[in-house]
């Protein structure tokens, strides 16, 4: 080993030993981290490498709470149940009723009943608790593909492949017919929710720009608010803000709508990071902060400004890549990486972590191609807290070591020595 890196594997010891003192975990699911005492610090996340006894996937395609406040998760591989352990339904082989028609979930809803919906690329299954109902008529649906579900009042609104919306009310189905006298303008919907304090109906098409329903009353009404040509029109995703309006969002910038207020831009890739990163998926939390999945972690956007970033050395995983973020009723932040499933847990009731401030860019983060843990992630390991579930991890020291870790990466990078 020659001097310089000698030099610089001195000094990463340096700086994580006083985190890294207790005996390593070989049993924890990160397969390093600490599992001793806890230790304080203005964050902890949890997570879970999906298994045949946790999550079954890490692709989660919707998340919604139970009525008992549980949460359940539509993935490429199941349908998943969290209430502190894990359970997984699949496709049951040999009564067909008691069981998933497809492993892979698009949307997840529940009705004003308390039944579930569960939409698949060929359908619906309405579940009771007991049985489920399968729904999958193309004289139904026209489409049967369903690309969302959204309770709005007592009615469950529908959209399905390129056929439109339909709405379920009071047993009867209706199909508003695209571009016809009184239909919607657009064929496919990509996402649909709720303005809580307007409601309205908010709706993001494929290629025909933004839509609303003003109300649910008939006659039904679609409004263009945002054309495909336009400033906004281009726009492929919305969350619902919890505290009025909508967040709508591509993978550089974030606007805000209200039908009062109209668009108001918040933030872009650019105030995140000077790195060249995209936004993947966006959740909006009560107490107006914006938590962003990004292909560099989790950034949080607070009163106007970037509050915390949270990656690899936090203890996202071995990715940084995060391609969903969503927030539970317990104000748990989950996210997906590559190879893991978890949640983040803000605990700042006594502490006020330093704003962070871009002023140069970000070194390129390595990358990580194996499925086992890089020995440098397992060197900065955060102590874990001990009752906090599988891999629970703080961010006490994180926000100081994280940057000049990813300086450490390049150096070893420009030595030619690539970390892991």
């Amino acid at each position: 080993m020659n001097y310089n890196l000698h030099a610089l594997f001195i000094l990463l010891l340096i700086l994580v030993s006083p985190v890294a003192a207790a005996p390593l975990d070989e049993t924890n699911p990160l397969n390093g981290t600490n599992a001793g005492a806890p230790v304080s610090g203005p964050f902890t996340i949890t997570l879970f490498i999906p298994s045949s006894n946790m999550i079954h996937s890490d692709q989660i395609l919707d998340m919604i709470n139970t009525p008992a406040g549980d949460v359940l998760f539509g993935t490429s591989f199941g349908l998943s149940h969290y209430n502190g352990t894990w359970s997984t339904r699949h496709i049951n082989r040999d009564n067909i009723s008691q069981g998933l028609m497809d492993e892979y979930i698009k949307a997840i809803e529940y009705d004003p009943e308390g039944n579930l919906w569960i939409g698949y690329s060929g359908g619906i299954q309405i579940y009771n608790g007991v049985w489920y109902q399968t729904l999958r008529d193309q004289q139904l649906f026209k489409d049967p593909r369903i690309q969302d579900i959204q309770r709005w009042n007592e009615d469950m609104w529908v959209a399905t492949g390129h056929s439109g919306i339909h709405r379920y009310r009071d047993g009867v189905w209706q199909w508003f017919q695209p571009m016809t006298s009184g239909g919607p303008g657009f064929y496919e919907v990509r996402e649909m929710v709720l303005d809580p304090t307007g409601n309205t109906l908010i709706i993001v098409t494929a290629d025909n720009g933004l839509w609303m329903v003003g109300s649910a009353d008939d006659p039904v009404v679609f409004e263009q608010i945002a054309p495909k040509g336009g400033s906004f029109g281009l726009i492929t995703n919305v969350k619902r803000d919890p505290l009025g309006g909508v967040y709508f969002y591509n993978d550089t910038s974030v606007v805000h709508y209200s039908p009062h207020a109209g668009f108001v831009p918040v933030l872009t890739a650019k105030d995140l990071t000077q790195a060249e990163i995209e936004i993947n998926d966006l959740a909006a939390a009560t107490d107006g902060a914006l938590y962003l999945g990004t292909d560099d972690g989790i950034f949080i956007w607070r009163d106007g400004g970037l509050y915390r970033s949270v990656g690899r050395f936090e203890g996202i995983g071995t990715s940084e890549v995060v391609r969903t973020v969503s927030i539970d009723s317990k104000n748990r932040v989950w996210f997906a990486t590559k190879g893991f499933v978890g949640f983040y847990v803000e605990r700042s009731e006594t502490q006020n972590p330093i704003r962070i401030e871009m002023v140069t860019p970000v070194p390129e983060p390595f990358s990580v191609t194996s499925d086992e843990t890089p020995a440098i992630l397992t060197a900065v390991t955060i102590p874990s807290e001990s009752d906090s579930g599988p891999g629970t991890r703080t961010g006490g020291l994180a926000p100081i070591l994280d940057p000049i870790l990813r300086a450490l990466d390049t150096v070893l990078s420009k030595l030619g020595i690539m970390p892991g």
